[in-house]
Parts: structure tokens; sequence; C-alpha cells
């Protein structure tokens, strides 16, 4: 069988028990199948690597370890790409192990977002739409010793939309921010402008059920960024790289980990969202 039906056949046994009307992807990892067939493609990099494990999982046996020794270590697990849609949902769960306190890099990236059905972001035709979430971002003033991850940093081509947690947003850990010993989970909300300049993108971001992020008035598509292409979201990863920046390498080497993947083009929060904590985004 060909790769591409191999992965058709795949992602038809994915989706077929999944209830959401506009589920694009889900992915348990409780196949036990290897890793890199479960997946279009796996890109490790700088000596990061990822693997399938029974060490920690959200619910099941398995989940997805990724180990990163070195700064800019990463690894990018690509789910195949699907038809483009103006309006994309995530959700995944993380795990941080014993051993990122102290050693939170600068950013820390969670996934990448592409209209693009090939993961790129530049074409001969113009530069593409996309985000790069990284939902660990220190700041570049950072301390580079911070017990916990204190922010998120979400590119979008040429544009940085930085954010600091608040102390009053309070995960199911009991706790603010982001810290080692949880299972996270991260739900991310895109709507692209309806056209280029118009401010009426939307990005939100939730972690364990709280809006820690809410912006309507997203340019995703903006002339003077110099980023007018794209038609609707076609392709992501889930992972990342470790980029400690100013703050170097990790003293020790560090682990993640991640289950229970999915993708919609309908917003298919698992609970109703929680008042807003008075911090919203315009």
């Amino acid at each position: 069988m060909k790769k591409s039906s191999l992965f058709l056949f795949a992602l038809t046994s994915v989706f077929s028990g999944i209830g959401y009307a506009g589920a694009i992807y889900s992915n348990g990892l409780e196949s036990g199948a290897p890793l890199k067939s479960q997946f279009y493609d796996i890109n490790n990099y700088g000596g990061g690597f990822a693997e399938l494990t029974t060490e920690k999982a959200h619910s099941g046996s398995y989940a997805i370890k990724i180990n990163y020794p070195v700064n800019e270590a990463g690894t990018e697990i690509k789910p195949v790409a699907f038809p483009a849609t103006p309006s994309l949902f995530t959700r995944k769960y993380e795990y941080y192990a014993p051993g990122w306190e102290g050693n939170w890099p600068v950013g820390l990236k969670t996934s990448r977002y592409f209209t693009t059905p090939d993961y790129k972001t530049t074409t001969p035709q113009g530069n593409y739409a996309y985000m790069s979430e990284k939902l660990i971002w220190q700041t570049y003033s950072s301390t580079c010793n911070e017990q916990y991850g204190m922010g998120m940093n979400n590119a979008i081509f040429n544009k940085d939309l930085e954010y600091k947690y608040l102390p009053s947003a309070i995960y199911g850990n009991g706790l603010p921010y982001i810290r080692t010993g949880h299972w996270y989970r991260f739900e991310t909300w895109m709507v692209l402008n309806s056209a280029v300049d118009v401010a009426d993108g939307v990005l939100k971001i939730w972690i364990d059920g709280v809006l820690v992020y809410s912006n309507e008035a997203v340019m995703w598509k903006s002339t003077a960024r110099g980023v007018t292409q794209g038609d609707g979201w076609q392709s992501m990863w889930f992972g990342g790289n470790y980029s400690g920046a100013i703050c170097g390498e990790p003293t020790t080497p560090l682990v993640r980990y991640i289950d229970d993947l999915y993708l919609s083009t309908t917003l298919d929060l698992l609970e109703k969202p929680a008042a807003p904590l008075g911090f919203i985004v315009k």
C-alpha cells in the first residue's frame, strides 16, 4: 500500500470513533503501534527525540515521551494534512516531569499551525499565515531560574503575541502557572481573519478549562507584516523545540509527555467555559 493510502486508512480508523461533527483528528495513542506509523511524519533534531511510552499516560496506557538533552533540541509530530478550514480547534494534554524546575527555557513550542498542506510558511506564491504556539514562555528578560512556566508567546509572522499568566488563574492542580507533575489540558481555538488587513481573526486559549487568552482582533493575514496568503488551516504539528536562548542549555536532560491529541473545525471544549478573569485581550 502506498504511504499516502496507508495514512488515509489509518486516519479513517482514528476518526471513526469521534463524536463531534467537526472533528478531523483524534488519537489517544492506544493502538500501541510504532509511533512513526501513527503519524504522517516525525522530525527529530538537535538530539531531541519522541517515543511511545507506557511510563506516563493521561488516559489508557500510552503517551508520547519527548526527550530534551540540550538547547534547541526538539521534535515535530505531524498528523496528515487536512482540508482547508477557516477555524481550527486543538486539544492536547501535556505533562512535564521533575527536572524542569529552574530549567524552563525562554520558549518551548507546544504546536505549530499552517495554512499550507505541506507544513510551510513560505512558498513561491508568498508568505502564508501561520502560528508558532509557545505555551511555555519566560520572556527575554527572564532570570533563567524560574520554578515554573510563566507565560506564553504565539508568533504569527513578524509579530509576537506575548502574555504572562495571572496568579489568579488556578488550574487543575490548584496552582497558577505551568509546573511539573500535572497533566495540563491545552485547548486552542483559531479563526482566520475574513480578508487581508481585516482585524477580525480569533485566538483563544484555555488551560484546564480556564480561559487564559482571548483576542478577537487578530490580523493573521496582513500586508504590513508581509503575510497575505492562506485560505484555511491545513496542517499542524505537536511537540516542538526547547529554546534556551539567553538561558542556554538545560542543566539536566528533560522529559515531556503528550497524550490524547484532538483536532476539529468546531469549538469542542470539554466543559462550559468559566467566567473571564478580567484580562481579555481585545
